[in-house]
């Protein structure tokens, strides 16, 4: 295949997973937190107040003030076609920022990209929470996209031995404020991946001379977003009201488990892949240095999966989708190593073989998946469109107390949590009560679609 060939095929490729993430976007309400941000969103007076408004939240609720102003700043836009492009857009790079990191890729890689797309499609198991919803896109995925454009931006340099100039040092000081202000563990994360590559390239010849003003810029900017984050009173008062069964030593191993409980729960077959992948490497290899050069790339975003998932030790509670981040490194980990085997480790038809099938074969899974998929998230959305017309008009009669229909039981999907969000029979639940409060209503209580008889 010419070289020419393989470009538009790649760039066909990149514009179709935009295309399906885009539709899919498009196919997603909002809801939960989503309607509770866009209602307090309304009250402010101009865009100035959105600051105003998080800098509020950082005093009573949390830190993630980058997460949040991205979120208010959608919201006050009130135009939600604008949130799917370039939600599609940021999740197309968060995948070329993946493939910016694979060390042994060709030009214009399709094979090694189309493993990227399809892991992050079909081996994400917070896609609902971290992709295809609003207020989680904005806490996870555009957080996870700054995080890893920070540590490609750091690592390329740092391997192109770049000097740096002032101006280089202070973006990156201003950029590592930033991600360091993005999530507790991913930018916990990086800053000890910004210390073990700046110690590695101390001990290269053991001159500290060889610690660029950039790199020092990078980690004080990433430290100082960090510390914004981490004591901002509202997280304070979180900490106060969270409750453990244990205290001391005891509640670190109940942690300890938990999160091993989740990476076995959510990310074991990235696990036993990326394992499978390294033993694969170590045959090629003639001793532990041969291996920990051709092994490095994979080895170094591991170590940053494992770190960014056990950074969660300093939280008592840790939901699923605060493991976005760390799948991300797994996730370059395994393409890393894939891309190694595949196009320098082994040329025997038989490998190339079993790898271009395992990706075509996925590839044709993602499809019938996503049409699958496709059609519950169209049925989903025609449900939420339908209720909120209907609670709109009746909330222009001046009704009190209200009845509104629950999703339909048989479209749950795996991209979407609008049934984890769904109104419940309890007027009192606590979503219940923010759903009420944006149409104006008492209280709302939700009945079985079955037995739903108004429209």
């Amino acid at each position: 295949m010419s070289e020419k060939l393989r470009k538009r095929l790649f760039q066909l490729t990149v514009l179709a997973n935009f295309i399906m993430v885009f539709i899919y976007q498009y196919l997603t309400p909002y809801m939960s937190d989503d309607v509770i941000y866009w209602d307090e969103v309304a009250k402010a007076n101009n865009f100035f107040d959105l600051f105003a408004q998080e800098y509020a939240q950082y005093l009573d609720h949390s830190g993630r003030s980058v997460a949040h102003i991205i979120l208010r700043i959608f919201l006050y836009a009130d135009n939600k076609l604008i949130f799917d492009v370039v939600a599609a857009c940021v999740f197309v790079l968060v995948s070329m920022l993946i493939y910016i990191n694979v060390d042994h890729r060709k030009a214009y890689d399709i094979r090694v990209y189309s493993a990227i797309a399809l892991l992050l499609w079909l081996f994400d198991p917070t896609i609902n929470n971290s992709v295809f919803w609003m207020d989680g896109a904005c806490n996870y995925m555009f957080t996870g996209c700054i995080v890893l454009g920070f540590v490609t931006l750091f690592r390329k340099s740092v391997k192109a031995s770049r000097l740096g100039t002032i101006g280089f040092a202070i973006g990156m000081f201003f950029y590592g404020v930033v991600a360091g202000w993005c999530n507790e563990n991913t930018s916990g994360a990086i800053m000890v991946y910004m210390l073990v590559m700046m110690f590695a390239v101390y001990k290269k010849d053991k001159n500290i001379r060889n610690l660029r003003p950039w790199m020092i810029a990078g980690f004080v900017g990433t430290l100082t977003g960090f510390v914004i984050m981490i004591t901002a009173p509202g997280n304070l008062k979180r900490a106060a009201a969270a409750e453990e069964a244990h205290t001391g030593l005891l509640a670190l191993l109940a942690r300890f488990l938990k999160i091993t409980l989740n990476i076995k729960n959510g990310y074991l077959i990235l696990v036993f892949v990326f394992i499978a992948i390294a033993i694969a490497i170590a045959y090629k290899c003639k001793n532990t240095a041969d291996f920990l050069d051709k092994a490095s790339g994979m080895l170094l975003f591991g170590f940053l999966f494992l770190i960014t998932c056990y950074a969660l030790l300093a939280v008592p509670n840790s939901q699923l989708r605060t493991y976005y981040g760390a799948s991300l490194f797994l996730m370059t980990a395994i393409v890393s190593g894939f891309a190694w085997l595949v196009n320098e480790g082994y040329d025997e038809a038989l490998v190339q073989t079993i790898a271009t099938s395992l990706v075509t074969i996925f590839g044709v899974l993602l499809i019938f998946t996503y049409i699958e998929e496709g059609a519950n998230l169209a049925r989903i959305k025609r449900e939420f469109d339908e209720r909120d017309a209907y609670l709109t008009e009746l909330a222009k009669t001046g009704a009190d107390d209200v009845y509104a229909p629950m999703l339909r039981p048989d479209w749950e999907s795996r991209y979407s949590m609008a049934y984890v969000s769904d109104y419940t029979e309890d007027p009192l639940y606590w979503l219940n009560l923010a759903y009420a409060q944006h149409y104006g209503f008492d209280t709302v209580a939700g009945i079985p679609r079955e037995d739903w008889t108004e429209y």
